[in-house]
């Protein structure tokens, strides 16, 4: 298959130039020059290797210091400078790429050490070979070549660029793909990489707590006038402190000399300093980043002289994302910018992302070498589909734009499999070179050339669940009751997918590929099987699946674990905690009985059993507005004639986890003035000894991280009828939410049938 597309070139024009032409009438020689380097041999052997699979045919390299009729000239040697004695060879940047047609010959070359490889890589670009994945290649078929008026010249747009994904770090994948990130597996053959000491939160690595705040506890945060050295920060004003620091560096970097940027950021919490000397650096720079940045470059400048090749890493992170007024970075500090808070189903220029792109605009500003630590994944749910595939291109557009010099897309990085990781790697390792490329014909291009006749059916799907996305704000912490997974746009999706594996279900290798991409969207429907089997019912949507959960359930993980081609491994990890595919599916190992239909009348009243004083406001909530975890097996709604609306939400009494959660976020905003009496209207189906507790329920705050009050009532007090049981006196905000959880067998289960809030007068 013949893939075309048009590509970026910083000079490209036609001209009278002579022309180099294959066929087997018209051999074409590679050669190599005395000088060349480890690096521009490999690009040699690789433009040799890709150019005979193009033509079937071999290709002679050859090492001389005349430029043979019909040849292509590898590297920056004697005879490349002879071709083209007017360019300044010794000014090539690292990475730069020179591709240009001299007479009948074409000199491939650029800078030291990967500027050559890169040429090499760019020029079978443009005779359409392509490497989607380390297990997926495109190789046009040709009978001749020919290559006329040459004339490119270019530099990648980031110097620093990291698809940060699983398969990525493989070593021919990223010098294919022109990847220079640390973490892949490139060797001095390939170039080298970006190479870091520490890369990120290193506050106690170097500067342990173990060993020096029982002596040093000045070193480290001053917390509500007490020093701590858990979960905090260092005292990055102190001056001991700081020539410490410096030590540090300089012992990283005598052990490792190939170092060229070194870590010296904050650590992966909060809690900054708040001594008196950090408080007032903070306050006259009206950012708590002046002290990140000024221990950054405090250590760049005592490095530098000895060091002059070697940059100080610092983070703009959470706390310390806003730039200071007027503090700069030294030119040898790093500032690394990153985007955790903001929302990635819309452009980071949409007015939702606001102070996140201020925040771009105000470092840049301030630094010539700002870094971003981009998000492009879901943490907590690697398989589950990440809609942000059309966002990509006008981010990094806006970072290059705003003088971004670095680019780190943290993807599913612990395994293969997360949802179109394949996609997002490629498309992201052709933008990091040149961002002003068409990110949707990329895109089209990858979904033509990785899975076929099935990649108008995929794009459809994703058209489908992007535009669902944008309507959200969705964070990188989703789950698979996100909003856009409603019933209707989940089934759509998963006939899209069906019909994508039947236009390719004569060609084994590609519908491998339609089905592991399927994975993600089967994970969000055996997550919420029996809600969307109820949606469905309801709303009389055609069920696109087998009547049994498990059958679909063996069958996902029968894929996942399955060895795949070459170059491929099975499923490890869903998620960054390290949950497992075999974890996961024990929860599916049995199939809940079908959902069945809710019949719900209006009632609104209060239970006669709860007291309200005079002029105190109520609030009652039906029990269908919480969520249901693991729905259909720990909790469903069932038809309930004792209840108030006729039907409730029933907790199975197998388990103790929290299956009923009523987020405050559905109530009104009156909800979160003052303090309120919070009742949970349940009812039990006892066990064998009516001594033991029937179930715990209570209020739990996500923004204090804590319970705010609860309640376990034993099956004698809660009687055989629906009870009003008071779980605490609280106030509340939108991070709370009402719990309640059945206590394994103790009962057999438990029927909520509402949540009553009443003023506390």
């Amino acid at each position: 298959m013949q893939c075309c597309v048009a590509l970026f070139l910083a000079v490209c024009h036609q001209s009278s130039a002579g022309v180099v032409t294959y066929s087997k009438s018209s051999p074409l020689v590679i050669v190599t020059q005395p000088s060349a380097s480890l690096q521009e041999k490999l690009a040699a052997k690789e433009l040799a290797a890709w150019l005979e699979k193009i033509v079937s045919q071999p290709i002679k390299q050859i090492q001389t210091t005349v430029a043979p009729h019909n040849s292509i000239v590898v590297g920056q040697g004697t005879l490349a400078r002879q071709l083209l004695p007017k360019l300044n060879w010794e000014n090539l940047d690292d990475e730069e790429v020179v591709i240009q047609s001299v007479g009948s010959s074409v000199v491939i070359a650029g800078g030291r050490p990967r500027g050559t490889i890169y040429a090499v890589n760019r020029f079978l670009n443009r005779q359409g070979v392509r490497w989607w994945t380390p297990w997926a290649t495109t190789v046009p078929h040709k009978s001749v070549l020919q290559w006329k008026g040459l004339s490119i010249r270019e530099t990648p747009t980031f110097e620093a660029r990291d698809p940060f994904w699983f398969h990525a770090f493989d070593r021919d994948w990223a010098r294919r793909n022109n990847a220079n990130s640390m973490h892949s597996r490139l060797t001095e053959e390939d170039g080298g990489k970006i190479t870091y000491e520490g890369f990120v939160h290193t506050y106690y690595p170097l500067v342990p707590t173990s060993k020096y705040f029982s002596v040093h506890p000045e070193w480290y945060s001053e917390i509500n006038g007490k020093r701590t050295g858990e979960n905090a920060q260092l005292c990055t004003t102190n001056p001991a402190l700081r020539d410490f620091v410096v030590d540090q560096v300089r012992s990283l970097l005598e052990k490792n000399p190939s170092v060229r940027i070194v870590s010296v950021s904050q650590n992966d919490c909060y809690n900054p300093c708040q001594c008196e000397k950090c408080r007032a650096l903070y306050q006259a720079e009206g950012s708590e980043s002046a002290g990140v940045l000024s221990l950054a470059n405090y250590v760049a400048e005592k490095i530098e002289k000895d060091y002059p090749k070697v940059a100080i890493d610092t983070l703009a992170y959470q706390w310390s994302r806003h730039a200071p007024k007027s503090m700069k970075p030294r030119p040898n500090v790093i500032v690394r910018l990153c985007s955790i808070e903001c929302g990635f189903s819309k452009p980071l220029t949409d007015p939702s992302n606001s102070t996140f792109m201020k925040d771009v605009v105000d470092w840049s500003r301030l630094t010539k070498r700002l870094y971003v630590w981009n998000y492009v994944t879901d943490f907590p749910n690697y398989m589950q589909p990440f809609p942000n595939w059309f966002v990509i291109g006008p981010n990094e557009r806006f970072f290059a734009d705003n003088g971004v010099k670095g680019l780190f897309e943290q993807g599913a990085y612990q395994s293969y499999g997360s949802s179109m990781a394949e996609l997002h790697a490629w498309v992201q390792a052709q933008l990091l070179w040149n961002p002003h490329q068409d990110d949707r014909e990329l895109i089209r291009e990858f979904l033509k050339g990785y899975y076929g006749k099935a990649a108008p059916h995929i794009e459809t799907y994703m058209n489908l669940l992007a535009n669902k996305a944008s309507k959200t704000q969705m964070g990188i912490w989703v789950g698979p009751d996100a909003k856009f997974f409603d019933a209707k746009t989940i089934l759509m999706c998963e006939k899209y997918w069906q019909e994508a594996e039947k236009a390719v279900s004569k060609e084994p290798e590609v519908l491998w590929r339609v089905r592991i991409g399927h994975l993600a969207l089967r994970y969000v429907i055996l997550s919420r099987w029996v809600q969307l089997r109820r949606d469905a019912q309801q709303y009389g949507l055609k069920w696109e699946l087998p009547e049994s959960r498990k059958v679909v359930a063996d069958d996902w993980i029968k894929l996942a674990k399955s060895p795949g081609p070459v170059g491929w491994s099975p499923i490890t990890m869903m998620n960054e905690s390290g949950y497992t595919p075999e974890q996961w599916i024990k929860r599916f190992e049995f199939d809940p009985l079908p959902p069945t239909p809710v019949n719900r009348v209006k009632e609104n009243s209060l239970p006669k059993d709860i007291v309200v004083p005079d002029g105190a406001k109520t609030v009652v909530v039906q029990d269908d507005e919480a969520k249901l975890y693991n729905e259909g097996d720990w909790a469903e709604f069932r038809q309930d004639v004792f209840a108030s609306d006729h039907a409730a939400a029933r907790l199975a009494g197998t388990n103790h986890e929290w299956a009923f959660q009523l987020p405050a976020l559905k109530l009104p905003e009156q909800i979160f003035k003052g303090k309120w009496k919070v009742y949970l209207v349940a009812r039990v189906e006892p066990g064998a000894d009516l001594t033991k507790t029937a179930f715990t329920a209570g209020v739990y705050s996500e923004d204090s991280q804590k319970g705010l009050g609860g309640a376990s009532p034993t099956c004698v007090e809660m009687g055989k009828n629906y009870r009003s049981v008071l779980l605490t006196t609280t106030s509340l905000s939108k991070g709370s939410y009402v719990w309640a959880a059945a206590a394994d067998s103790n009962s057999k289960a438990v029927w909520i049938d509402r949540v009553v809030f009443v003023q506390d007068k």
